[in-house]
């Protein structure tokens, strides 16, 4: 039993709360009663989440750990809770945070941040180059954190770090490719393993071409399975597993590079990389006058059309260099320049899908490349084929289009889905 009289009343009350809870089972009236359901859960779990890292704290502070040798607090929480490691070194991050900068702990015990933003913001914090200026500009991590998805509001704070960093981006860049390297190596029972690493351009580029072919093997696999099991089939009928089909995809990504004298990659394939005005100019600015100034990172844009991040000194050069489209879009996510390393059909359609990452209705991440350029008002209503009036949708979410949802684009460039009846999807 826990000593404290009211701490064991406290976990008593919520153990009996839980319990009646779980018994009773949840099952939300409507849609509209589901999201109610996963916030006032979700702040059930990021108040116990803040309970256990103060129990970390505490065990810390009052040295609790030592009398049983236990190395530290994360220690001996991690064997008494019998924690993976990345969970106690999550924690204990998280603990050092909270300690550190107290805004964010009190916006973490409010519950206005979640456990998965306090992880993101405890990597940055283990960069002793940046934690100065972390405690500074704790009100611009908290704005973002409540207002953007986790994936997005994690990208931000990784660029945030990146630019921020005396001795980064740059160097870190240059380091990974001097240190490029692949080789296949037959194993003991005449297998093969296929082991590398590249630098951050080169890695990007062949993602993508790579992606293309899992793609192309994923589709033959449905359409295996349609043949056979009609539009019944399932993601479950497919005949190969998802690592077989990357294996696969690779070794077909080899065999067109043997078949080709000049290497092969997809006929229509273009390598895009989309920046933000700011960040582009900023990066020709350096390049003409060798002198460097801060970007900010709320301005800050370097990346694939699916949001994978690139040195921009890398994509700089390229951008000059090799045969590589440059994408620049305004504050608003729409795309302002498109220049082009070669011809292809289908601008405007590029246009539209390059100024995002994902699809743009509320709480889907199907990848751009994925996605259907779409017209927020509709060609049918007089609506304008260009960037400003596009938008890229997933298959799905385009059709739903047709049962009276609806996407707009606020002056902000954030994006908003509406219902039928006009009211919006809540975005978190």
């Amino acid at each position: 039993m826990i000593e404290q009289s009211e701490v064991a009343d406290a976990v008593d009350a919520v153990s009996r709360s839980l319990f009646r809870l779980s018994s009773t089972g949840v099952t939300p009236a409507n849609a509209r009663d589901a999201i109610t359901c996963i916030r006032e859960f979700e702040s059930l779990k990021r108040q116990v989440d803040v309970i256990v890292v103060d129990l970390q704290s505490q065990i810390a502070e009052n040295c609790f750990h030592v009398p049983d040798g236990h190395g530290s607090a994360k220690a001996m929480v991690a064997h008494y809770a019998k924690l993976s490691g990345a969970e106690a070194a999550g924690r204990e991050k998280a603990r050092r945070v909270m300690d550190e900068m107290p805004e964010v702990a009190a916006a973490y015990r409010a519950g206005d941040i979640g456990t998965e933003q306090m992880r993101v913001l405890g990597r940055i914090h283990a960069n002793p180059r940046v934690r100065h200026k972390m405690r500074d500009d704790q009100a611009w991590f908290l704005a973002r954190a409540k207002k953007l998805p986790f994936s997005d509001f994690a990208v931000k704070a990784i660029e945030w770090m990146n630019l921020i960093d005396d001795n980064g981006p740059s160097p870190a860049a240059e380091r990974t490719h001097e240190r490029r390297d692949a080789k296949l190596t037959q194993d003991f029972d005449k297998s093969w393993s296929l082991i590398g690493g590249f630098g951050a351009f080169q890695g990007t580029a062949m993602h993508e071409i790579f992606e293309k072919y899992v793609e192309a093997e994923t589709l033959a696999d449905w359409q295996k399975a349609r043949a056979e099991l009609g539009d019944d089939a399932t993601y479950s009928d497919l005949p190969r597993s998802v690592q077989q089909r990357r294996a696969d995809a690779l070794w077909q990504l080899f065999r067109d590079a043997a078949a080709s004298p000049h290497g092969a990659v997809p006929p229509d394939f273009v390598h895009n990389i989309v920046w933000s005005k700011k960040t582009f100019e900023e990066m020709a600015r350096r390049v003409a006058t060798g002198e460097i100034e801060p970007i900010d990172p709320e301005l800050f844009r370097c990346a694939t059309i699916d949001g994978v991040q690139i040195d921009p000194y890398e994509a700089f050069a390229s951008a000059l260099n090799s045969r590589i489209r440059r994408v620049l879009i305004d504050s608003s996510s729409v795309v302002i320049d498109l220049g082009e390393a070669r011809f292809f059909t289908g601008l405007a359609r590029h246009a539209v899908k390059l100024g995002f990452t994902e699809c743009v209705w509320v709480g889907c991440h199907v990848p751009s490349r994925q996605c259907e350029a779409d017209h927020l008002v509709e060609h049918s209503r007089r609506g304008r084929t260009n960037p400003g009036n596009g938008a890229p949708l997933c298959g799905r979410h385009n059709r739903w289009k047709q049962k009276g949802f609806s996407v707009h684009r606020d002056q902000a460039g954030g994006w908003h889905t509406y219902r039928p009846d006009g009211t919006e999807v809540p975005a978190a």
